[in-house]
């Protein structure tokens, strides 16, 4: 299983950050690559909320259904794959004084063997680090301040 996480600070109050990131409809909005978010069940926010929504890696269209698992207002949340590439996501949210630090966790598992490890290595982790610095990069924009002007933007590798 591959792990990428990247993290921005963001010069607005946690509460602010996690309302925006928060609603699914701002979503394509900021974060690259994604796009017809739709919830798909009665649930349209916090735990047991499910979105179909398109992604696009390297050009490859792919239907996608996420559900929102450990919910917590201005902290974060999990979202686990129902649909499309099995996948694992978290959104984290801490307070740094008056700023915020999200951080987004992508894991991932490329359902073809042998030839999955070597795209993986070649293409897909590369393009996903791109998309999830992109979209951090995005998300800070939404929140103008002369302070969000410097580059907080870092990206890691996990376990």
């Amino acid at each position: 299983m591959t792990r990428i996480e990247g993290s921005v600070v963001i010069h607005a109050p946690v509460q602010k950050v996690f309302a925006f990131a928060a609603d699914w409809r701002k979503w394509p909005d900021w974060f690259e690559g994604v796009s017809n978010f739709r919830p798909t069940t009665d649930v349209i926010r916090g735990n047991g909320a499910r979105y179909a929504y398109r992604a696009r890696l390297i050009g490859i269209p792919a239907a996608v259904e996420t559900e929102i698992h450990d919910f917590v207002e201005n902290a974060g949340w999990t979202g686990v794959a129902t649909k499309g590439v099995p996948h694992k996501t978290q959104w984290v949210f801490e307070t740094q004084g008056d700023d915020t630090r999200f951080t987004y966790i992508l894991e991932y598992e490329l359902p073809v063997p042998l030839i999955g490890a070597l795209l993986n290595s070649l293409l897909i982790e590369r393009e996903w680090r791109r998309i999830i610095n992109k979209s951090l990069r995005n998300l800070k924009t939404r929140f103008p301040s002369e302070r969000n002007s410097d580059s907080s933007t870092e990206n890691k590798e996990g376990a």
